[in-house]
């Protein structure tokens, strides 16, 4: 009499239904990451301040290290760190000047009428700092282009496809 062996089934998963726990324990790392890194900004120097600092400093790292892979001269990084450094102090908003533009509209939406005129209005107004801003973004752009050659800025934008998820910044 012959027994027969039996092995315990195993069910193997196709490759995409064991995918969501390594997205899943990656997604955990980079949220206690940027968790991380938030709660160093905030107990550093001046709270919320602190997260722009860190932000700002590492904005200037990785634009450095874009310029490096694009072959460019110290001279060059120089010019375009400057363009940029200038451009986003130009462009980013007070924190007084968010603060009241903030108050404003909760004042316009805690009112017991709603003053669709005084909304547009707000509305008006910001679309119009957002183009002057816009204006100041786009001859940033230009001016940083021109520092480099037409091989550095083909350089630039290959390491630029490169530097968010999905190829996209």
């Amino acid at each position: 009499m012959t027994e027969e062996i039996r092995t315990p089934e195993v069910e193997i998963l196709p490759p995409e239904k064991r995918r969501w726990s390594r997205k899943l324990i990656i997604g955990s790392v980079a949220v206690a990451i940027a968790a991380g890194a938030g709660a160093y900004a905030y107990a550093s120097n001046d709270g919320w301040g602190g997260r722009q600092k860190f932000m700002r400093g590492y904005m200037e790292y990785r634009l450095d290290q874009m310029l490096t892979e694009a072959g460019a001269s110290d001279d060059q990084k120089s010019k375009v760190k400057t363009i940029v450094t200038t451009t986003i102090d130009e462009v980013r908003p007070e924190r007084e000047a968010r603060m009241a533009m903030r108050d404003e509209i909760i004042k316009l939406i805690e009112a017991p009428t709603i003053d669709r005129n005084a909304i547009e209005s707000l509305r008006a107004k910001q679309m119009a700092q957002f183009e002057e801003r816009s204006k100041a973004i786009a001859k940033a752009v230009v001016d940083a282009a021109e520092v480099l050659t037409p091989d550095q800025r083909k350089k630039l934008v290959e390491e630029m496809k490169d530097f968010a998820p999905h190829g996209r910044w």
